[in-house]
């Protein structure tokens, strides 16, 4: 059985002191912005309780202020007993 879905999430990044490591650099994350995402998927049922499922999305700034625009996609299997 397919099973196509779509999503719509608000982020909000309220400036906290919070900090993020990407290799050796520290990235503040204390910046105040909202975004937006969208999205959509398929999940395909292949046995009871084993399915695959693909998404793609984007997510845009409301503002042009530290613009965050971007991409995403995943894929998997999902079981459940």
């Amino acid at each position: 059985m397919w099973q196509p879905y779509v999503l719509a999430n608000v982020w909000r990044d309220w400036g906290a002191k919070a900090k993020t490591m990407f290799g050796i650099d520290s990235v503040p994350l204390i910046e105040q912005a909202t975004r937006l995402e969208f999205a959509g998927g398929l999940s395909a049922k292949i046995l009871p309780g084993l399915s695959l499922y693909a998404q793609a999305g984007y997510q845009l700034a409301t503002s042009n202020d530290n613009r965050r625009d971007g991409v995403k996609g995943d894929f998997g299997v999902h079981y459940s007993w």
